[in-house]
């Protein structure tokens, strides 16, 4: 039964296996798959296909540029691992790994049925990773009516107009800290040097690429960090009519980088009139403090998952408190309904 890598001549294949999983997944929209693992090749998707000429299973493996301690090493991150038949996941994980043998594995953000599988796996779970909301409680899609109810009476008794929550920023910070929107990714906005010690520290030619600010199907807004008037870092932001999520970011300091975010969502959301949810990941504790004063809530959520299938020397699991984490990477921030689909509202 053999793997095959996915082009965009085997997406009608691809979708008689997408029917028969019962959740609305990302791989029944052709932009997406064809623009995500057809057009770079750090990005793929891997079919297990039957004797038959079925697809029965799928696992998307991305590579990634981070820096441990300011050394470069690549992190392989997965995506879309489904199986219709026990045993096929096994199969797709250890192709993957074959095929990168120089990556280190990583896990971010998996389902409670991956997840049971991981476990009994030889993977390393990371805790203290959190994700804070503001004026909400769940990330869209919603996959249950209560989500969406819980959402709306946040959004109703606790939450506020984006634009209505500068008065958080000190005025200290606001004299010293701006943000500017920018519409392309120039290597000028990449931090020159990083206080954290893991983190995921991309190209702008990588940015450009995943954080595409012309896509269709997703909406990405681009900010420039500065303190005292030089660039110091960057903000993407996924922007969509239901909420706003902290993509990928990234400067020479945590604290310049907090209130990078937090102007950056200011500016993002002061035109919109109603109230909009946000969200954001974080495990370094005085970003978290930053984010809590300004109103970012956990709201009792465990630990968004997090782990490694191979640790990279030198990587100590337990002292997560000087990494940098984003949420949107992966295709964690590219779900269905898409933009550009009908029943998106």
């Amino acid at each position: 039964m053999p793997i095959i890598e996915y082009t965009p001549d085997l997406f009608e294949a691809l979708q008689e296996m997408v029917v028969q999983v019962p959740r609305n997944m990302n791989l029944g929209h052709r932009p997406f798959v064809d623009y995500y693992y057809a057009t770079r090749n750090t990005c793929k998707l891997y079919l297990f296909f039957s004797d038959s000429g079925k697809v029965l299973g799928t696992i998307g493996s991305e590579l990634l540029r981070f820096e441990l301690n300011s050394q470069e090493i690549t992190i392989r991150i997965g995506s879309n691992w489904f199986s219709l038949h026990r045993g096929i996941g096994g199969q797709l994980s250890s192709h993957s790994a074959m095929r990168n043998p120089n990556a280190y594995g990583m896990v971010f953000i998996a389902s409670h049925r991956a997840l049971n599988v991981l476990r009994h796996t030889s993977w390393f779970p990371v805790a203290g990773l959190k994700g804070y909301f503001l004026n909400a409680c769940s990330l869209r899609p919603w996959n249950s009516w209560w989500k969406s109810a819980a959402n709306l009476v946040v959004r109703q008794f606790a939450g506020r107009r984006i634009g209505a929550l500068a008065a958080r920023i000190p005025d200290e910070i606001a004299s010293t800290v701006q943000v500017e929107e920018e519409f392309a990714y120039t290597p000028d906005m990449l931090p020159r040097s990083s206080r954290f010690s893991f983190r995921f520290a991309p190209t702008a030619e990588y940015l450009a690429w995943r954080y595409n600010l012309s896509l269709a199907f997703v909406r990405y807004r681009l900010f420039r960090v500065l303190a005292a008037g030089r660039s110091v870092g960057y903000v993407i932001l996924n922007d969509s009519p239901e909420q706003t999520i902290v993509a990928q970011c990234d400067a020479e300091d945590a604290m310049m980088l907090s209130y990078g975010v937090l102007l950056a969502i200011l500016e993002a959301g002061k035109n919109y009139q109603a109230t909009r949810g946000v969200f954001l990941s974080s495990c370094h504790p005085e970003m978290s403090a930053v984010f809590e004063a300004f109103g970012f809530r956990r709201w009792m959520r465990p630990d968004l998952p997090f782990g490694f299938r191979n640790v990279p020397p030198g990587l100590n699991l337990r002292a997560t408190s000087n990494w940098l984490i984003n949420y949107d990477w992966s295709d964690n921030g590219l779900q269905a309904p898409f933009l550009d689909q009908t029943d998106h509202p």
